[in-house]
């Protein structure tokens, strides 16, 4: 009867490698981003910050929100989710009005300027690197008259 135990260990060791290798690559692709915004000097809080590819879709995308201090922080969550890949994303930032009970059905109001939520507009971007990303703030200024 033929022995198979070095087939079958050679075989294990393969698919072992093949696990690690695959888990290390992707854990050393991830981007944790930590910021803040500013509305004419002043912290903004409760806005939603979303990167957005700007050229390599392949990327995705993520999402955060503010604090009370203009602080976000975006990393994975305990799923492994909403984790960003090292790379260049054009910046989007709203500030959604509260909609009152008696005005269900209003629409939307975002209280910062439209060139920082607008894809095509937006003048903000950041440039991603594998592990921690500190970002200088992200100044917005608004639509003085």
């Amino acid at each position: 009867m033929p022995n198979f135990a070095p087939l079958r260990l050679t075989l294990f060791i393969g698919f072992a490698c093949l696990l690690l290798g695959c888990s290390e690559t992707r854990k050393g692709d991830k981007a944790e981003v930590f910021g803040m915004v500013t509305l004419d000097g002043k912290p903004v809080d409760n806005a939603q910050i979303r990167f957005m590819p700007k050229s390599n879709t392949d990327l995705g995308t993520a999402f955060s929100r503010t604090n009370a201090q203009g602080e976000f922080i975006i990393k994975p969550d305990a799923n492994d989710n909403n984790w960003l890949k090292p790379g260049t994303y054009k910046v989007l930032i709203s500030k959604i009005a509260p909609i009152e009970v008696k005005a269900m059905g209003a629409p939307e109001v975002n209280l910062l300027p439209s060139k920082y939520n607008l894809q095509d507009k937006t003048p903000l971007s950041a440039e991603l690197k594998n592990g921690e990303n500190k970002l200088p703030p992200f100044e917005l200024v608004s639509n003085k008259k």
